[in-house]
């Protein structure tokens, strides 16, 4: 801070001459810019110790010169005022450094010391320019007195024009024209020559340009040499070499002329350097506060994950322990990841949970103030609604704002990039719409890629990799529920990033849930991968098409509103351009819901049987723009059921449905008569007709549903403005509620999809208090039918009325009044399915609202009131064909009194006793009980096709493997043999078991017929072909023996558990089989020990010859267990890990995050199984039971088996998740599991504080009595068995398969036999109908040869 003294003392010494006067101006002109550029915007100092250096030598400066600087005309403003002339307070002695500076930011100041001339002579001098012309003396011919020479040469000194007091312009010395021409074309060159000095007079700011711009003027040499010294030695340097003999001796005009530009640029060149040096300082803090935010915000998330897990595995031990693990309350929340079939069926603990004690509506107070008005159920508390309350103003939405066509210009194809970008982009489309109609549904989101994306959700984001680079930049809002937050939408070459605007964030429903009470939390900025984008939908927000929707390879969405549709186009041309590798179908967001019907299939494979109705409604509404993420568009699902009265619901009888022809509001007949008057007395110039002042679908309906599940409860308190509804008219009885649908005038609400799979909403779970009605009746659990056991019970009976053949042949026409051509037009007007216009696309446009005012309002009502649906067919929906015409429906479940069991033939060839079979369309895999060290065998097959020998199936055993290495291995300890059993020894896997596991707990087959092995002595897991036995890999994660190994159903991720009390969650992936020994040992998580080691010949086991199945991980190390593992399995649809130990019972791990999520409140398990639907059954041994849960912990059926002396071998659960088949066995305990066991009771390890399932509702219990051998047929709901395939003594059951369709299954027997059930009339049925389509008999030769 001493460098401005030591600097300007050359300054502050210099005695006061005219000659100096130029010099001082100079640096009074610098130094007052940087006193400028050290003050903010708002006034403040940016550089408070650099102002206080520099301040008092500048005003030293400005007293010792003022009786000069003072008579200078050019530092007067317009008004001939002088800042020096006046007593200005800033350079009085009492005045403060900082107080001085910012009384310096004044008009005053600014118009002196930046005034034009003064700043053409800066620009001048740093320019290195004659500002004026040299004053001339007339010379005598000789020189009488050396006096005169010194005179001569002060009179050369250099001098500017613009330094003298005279106001009057400078004059051009010209010599005197010859002619007329010269003296015009003198006279043209003194006009621009003054025209170019008033010019240069009343421009602004040329200091800033000269001081930016002399440092190109400078010589190379210069600016080296500037960036070498530091500031101090350059001023000082400066200031020595041009000053140091200015005092002693006269200088000429040449030398000082040189010396005044060498000093000016050196010293600017100074200033600037400084200038940037403090830039690149202030980014580096910035940077580093930025860096040192986000490492914090790391470090504390991570802690913070440490210590949950910590609490939910109950491993945390301190002093305060007792109060974190035992709390008084548990609370839970919604996850928002999604399956197959768009369900959110999983909750997960809520560290920021509240039981919001107080929002309870007092119901004196509450009525006391209460007035009509709209209810958070979408309806006013009227009989019938009033057109006065319930419309808009006509201000608000004038005519042009409002039109009834539908307009499509936003549809139009996007033009992407290249003809070669353009032609690749086109063959995925092409490509990925076939792979979506070869699908057994319209999946947005493949199982291959569920685990968590390396994403980054913080409020500090920077960019982290260096390469990384911003291509596009756009203003938009993310849409949460009940809440926008605006900020920037930005696309880097890597990344998707959304950067909050803390500045503009604010709420749809601001003026009315905001509060001065509640804590308003940080948003987070977020950002993906763009290798994790999968999927881009066009979306509506308030009825204009400016938004997408990106679907996640993890299964989470992100709604984002653009604010017009180009800037959606341009974002979405940004998406595609980065070229994401998992984006499936790109012009998904450039065609019309119509199209993507069209072009996806789905109304003809629904028709075929092929996905489910719940699945289709969920496509429809997807398709159509409805989105969880906002809630004024939430999926609508449509009241099923008409029977909330009878104590038993029969689902055959019709009259229990109701009637799905009509819309909510003309079902009562006497109510529908009040909506036609409406509809015709109706006149308005600009608002068209219609029968329903409210919607079926908005946001208050979807909170009146969902207040008892987070995070609808918190906001449904925000809609009501803190408070909840009246507990009156709130989600309490859904008989009453259905009254209230057929009898209220303003009610036609339908239902959300919620209310078909997820029982938690109409159950307590976080015990809030929803307050007392009038009748004093405490708002807890809904209310149920007589028919319902508990809400797990309504819910399955909800979703099974879905499901029925009653809805199945009826639901294409609730689809064409919500979805089709019921929707709109004439047909609407037949059907009384006219709503209020604003709630239609395209018949308001809210950018020909101009006033602010009016266009936020027409907003808020859209918000609120509803929107429906994009329209998706113009024209009558397929009828869905008939049940018993579907041929891949007849499963041995729907009839299993028609089944016959078939032996398979040469039972030494089928490779029996298995412990795992895989049947696939054409092949069945068989490994035998011996694994790891497993024979396999692959046989050809063909279901449901006679033989012409009176069985309904084709069967071709697999040739014998004599010759294979591994036999070869085996002779050498056997030795030759010639028998015929030696002829079929079939290809055996090299392996080393480890002891006392089970075999069939630690084999899977793959659906591309390769299979995995554990119990391996070394502690790895193998990949083993099917043709060969060959081990293709070997992978190592666990410390232990792997006793346990389980497959998801469609074959990508695979979980191993072990003898460490670990389970590592491996992902099972197509690699080219080239790229096999390409892998590095690096490309596994560098904190794991586990190796990948590839090896074996490549076998064609595959679909396609070049790919094949690799092993990567472990993706996650899951722990919580005190134990050895004993079963385990994974669901890739639903998301989660289901796993049993001795010690430490049930848990279940999510599969995205590796995050432990709760005990299930059982025991222990010997076997678990896991359906489609979220239920989980699990098996006992020693208390005999068989038990169901929720994915949520909540138990559904317990069945106790009376006298049952055996096991459970296995089970298999069926495609459609509603039933399951057990295999039983004797029971043969050796004695080190019965050491296990007797330990364990001794120990009495318990783990009751890790039991954490919501509250439980009643729970169904019964017996059962299972014959030792068989096989049965269990309902997985109610757990009662409706069918039983006995077997004889000696037939264990080692292992049951069912084919794709579920029509035959296979089951291996201890006596060495595989048996094939099936219904021998399907076979003909299927031969009789591809004879019909063409089919000759000669089709099966080439697969008998």
């Amino acid at each position: 801070m001493l460098l401005p003294p030591i600097v300007l003392a050359p300054i502050l010494n210099m005695p006061i001459s005219e000659s100096k006067r130029q010099r001082v101006l100079v640096t009074s002109c610098i130094l007052y810019s940087e006193v400028w550029h050290a003050i903010g915007k708002d006034r403040k100092p940016i550089r408070k110790k650099y102002l206080e250096a520099i301040l008092p030598p500048f005003i030293a400066i400005l007293r010792k010169w003022r009786p000069l600087l003072a008579g200078v005309h050019e530092l007067t403003s317009s008004d001939g005022q002088n800042p020096l002339i006046v007593d200005d307070r800033c350079l009085a002695a009492e005045t403060l450094p900082l107080e001085a500076a910012l009384l310096m930011i004044s008009p005053g100041w600014a118009a002196a010391f930046a005034s034009p001339p003064a700043a053409m002579a800066l620009a001048m001098i740093a320019a290195g320019v004659a500002g004026g012309e040299t004053v001339s003396v007339p010379r005598t011919s000789s020189v009488k007195h050396d006096t005169s020479l010194r005179e001569t040469k002060m009179s050369r000194l250099y001098t500017f024009s613009s330094f003298k007091k005279s106001s009057e312009p400078p004059k051009i010395l010209a010599s005197i024209p010859k002619d007329r021409a010269a003296a015009k074309a003198a006279a043209l060159s003194a006009a621009r020559h003054l025209e170019r000095l008033n010019k240069i007079g009343t421009v602004r700011g040329l200091s800033a340009v000269a001081m930016a711009t002399s440092a190109q003027r400078r010589s190379e040499s210069d600016t080296h040499r500037a960036k070498r010294w530091n500031v101090s030695e350059a001023m000082r340097t400066a200031w020595t070499e041009c000053l140091q003999s200015v005092d002693t001796k006269p200088v000429s005009g040449k030398d000082f002329s040189a010396l005044s530009n060498k000093f000016v640029a050196v010293l600017v060149s100074s200033f600037a350097l400084a200038r940037n040096m403090q830039r690149i300082e202030i980014d580096r803090h910035a940077q580093d506060d930025l860096l040192n935010h986000h490492r914090t915000f790391l470090g504390s998330r991570t802690w913070r994950k440490f210590i949950h897990y910590l609490l939910e595995t109950n491993v945390l031990y301190s002093a305060f322990a007792d109060n974190l693990c035992n709390p008084k309350q548990v609370f839970w929340k919604l996850d928002v990841i999604e399956s197959s079939s768009r369900m959110r069926c999983c909750f997960k603990r809520n560290y920021k949970g509240s039981d919001h004690s107080g929002s309870s509506a007092n119901c004196v107070d509450h009525y006391s103030q209460y007035e009509p008005q709209k209810t958070a159920a979408g309806h006013t508390s009227e009989t019938e609604d009033s057109l006065e309350t319930t419309l808009p103003p006509t201000s608000v939405l004038t005519e042009e704002a409002i039109s009834m066509r539908e307009t499509n210009e936003d549809y139009e194809p996007v033009e992407i990039g290249t003809d070669s970008q353009q032609n690749r982009l086109s063959d995925t489309a092409e490509q990925s719409v076939q792979e979506v109609l070869g699908q057994g549904h319209f999946d947005r989101v493949s199982n291959q890629n569920l685990l968590q994306t390396i994403s980054a959700e913080d409020p500090y984001y920077v960019l982290g990799d260096p390469d990384e680079r911003i291509i596009f930049e756009l203003s938009s809002s993310i849409v949460l529920p009940l809440k926008v937050i605006k900020g920037t939408f930005q696309i880097t070459s890597k990344r998707i990033n959304f950067v909050i605007d803390e500045n503009c964030n604010e709420s749809i429903t601001e003026e009315c849930i905001t509060s001065t009470s509640r804590k308003k939390e940080r948003e987070k900025d977020k950002s993906w991968p763009i290798s994790s984008l999968h999927q881009i939908f066009s979306r509506r927000y308030l009825l204009r098409r400016s938004a997408l929707e990106l679907f996640m390879v993890d299964r989470s969405n992100f709604f984002f509103d653009f604010g017009s549709i180009e800037g959606r186009r341009n974002a979405y041309r940004a998406i595609v351009q980065t070229r994401p590798p998992l984006l499936n179908n790109i012009y998904m967001a450039t065609q019309r819901p119509d199209q993507l019907l069209r072009r996806t299939q789905l109304m003809e494979r629904w028709s075929r049987w092929e996905i489910s109705n719940f699945e289709y409604l969920m496509e429809l509404n997807t398709l159509a723009g409805r989105s969880y993420n906002d809630i004024t568009q939430y999926p609508v699902f449509p009241w099923i059921l008409a029977d909330y009265n009878s104590s038993n619901l029969d689902l055959e009888n019709p009259s229990s449905y109701r009637d799905l022809s009509k819309p909510i509001g003309a079902l009562n007949v006497d109510r529908l008569k009040k909506f036609q008057e409406r509809y015709s007395s109706f006149e308005d110039p600009i608002i068209p007709k219609f029968h329903y002042g409210s919607h079926y679908s908005s946001a208050g309906t979807i909170l009146y549903y969902l207040v008892r599940v987070e995070p609808y409860t918190t906001l449904s308190i925000q809609l009501q403005g803190e408070k909840f509804d009246h507990a009156d008219r709130m989600f309490s009885d859904i008989g009453a509620t259905w009254d209230g649908v057929l009898e209220d005038m303003s009610d036609v609400k339908e239902l959300v999809p919620e209310l078909f799979y997820l029982p938690e909403v109409l159950t307590n779970v976080n015990s809030i208090d929803f307050g007392t009605t009038q009748n004093e009746e405490k708002i807890d659990s809904v209310k149920l039918p007589r028919w319902a056991e508990n809400p797990v019970d309504f819910i399955h009976k909800h979703r099974m009325a879905l499901e029925s053949e009653h809805v199945s042949a009826h639901l294409h026409e609730w689809i064409d009044l919500i979805f089709g051509y019921k929707q709109r037009g004439k047909e609407a007007v037949s059907a009384n399915n006219v709503f209020f216009y604003i709630t239609y696309e395209g018949t308001v446009d809210i950018d020909k609202i101009s006033d602010p005012v009016q266009q936020r309002a027409a907003q808020d009502q859209i918000a609120y009131f509803g929107q429906t649906p994009s329209q998706l067919l113009t024209v009558p929906h397929l009828k869905k064909q008939s049940l018993v015409d579907i041929l891949h429906l007849q499963t041995i479940f729907r009839n299993p009194n028609k089944i016959k069991r078939y032996v398979v033939p040469n039972p030494e060839r089928c490779n029996v006793p298995a412990a795992a079979i895989c049947a696939s369309q054409d092949s069945v895999i068989v490994v035998d009980t011996n694994a790891p060290a497993a024979n396999v065998v692959f046989h050809k097959w063909q279901p449901n096709t006679p033989d012409g020998k009176e069985t309904p199936f084709l069967f071709q055993h697999g040739r014998a493997a004599a010759n294979s290495t591994s036999g070869a291995f085996l002779r050498m300890f056997k030795g030759p043999s010639g028998s015929n059993v030696e002829d079929w020894q079939f290809s055996q896997a090299i392996a080393f078991a480890a002891s006392g596991i089970t075999s069939s707990s630690v084999v899977a087959i793959t659906c591309d017929k390769d299979i995995i092995t554990g119990g391996h002595a070394d502690n790895s897991i193998k990949l083993i072909s099917s043709d060969g036995a060959k081990t293709i890999e070997t992978a190592v994660g666990h410390c232990a023996p792997v006793t346990c190994l389980a497959l998801s159903k469609d074959s990508n991720y695979l979980v191993t558990g072990s003898r460490d009390a670990t389970i590592i969650l491996w992902r099972i992936h197509l690699i080219v089989s080239s790229q096999l020994n390409d892998i590095p040992n690096s490309s596994l998580p560098a904190k794991s020990s586990a190796t990948s080691i590839t090896g074996g010949g490549i076998i064609n086991s595959s679909s396609d010859n070049n790919l094949r199945r690799h092993i990567e991980g472990p993706m996650h190390v899951l722990r919580g267990h005190l134990g050895e593992i004993v079963c385990c399995c994974v669901s890739s649809d639903l998301g989660i890990i289901v796993s049993s130990s001795y010690i430490s019972g049930v848990l279940l791990h999510s599969l995205r995050r590796g995050r432990f999520i709760r005990k299930i409140g059982t025991k222990d398990a010997q076997a678990i199984c896991l359906s489609p639907q979220g239920v989980i059954m699990t098996w006992n041994k020693d208390e005999q039971k068989l038990c169901t849960f929720t994915v949520n912990g909540i138990p559904i059926t317990i069945a106790s088996l009376q006298s049952f002396s055996g096991k459970i071998t296995c089970m298999e659960v069926s495609d459609d998740g509603e039933n399951v088949l057990i295999g039983t066995g004797h029971n043969v305990t050796n004695n080190e599991e019965k050491e296990i066991v007797s330990e364990i009771s001794k120990s009495e390890v318990g783990n009751e504080s890790m039991d954490i399932v919501p509250n439980e509702s009643f729970v169904s219990s019964n017996q059962m009595s299972l014959h030792v051998p068989s096989i049965c047929f269990i309902n997985m709901h109610s757990l009662k068995v409706f069918h039983t395939m006995d077997f004889e003594e000696g037939q264990d059951i080692t292992a049951i398969t069912l084919n794709k369709d579920n029509t035959n299954l296979l089951v291996s027997t201890a006596d060495k036999k595989l048996i094939i059930f099936t219904d021998p009339t399907l076979s003909l049925r299927v031969a009789d109908q591809m004879l019909r389509l063409g089919w000759e008999s000669d089709g099966l030769t080439p697969f008998m040869k």
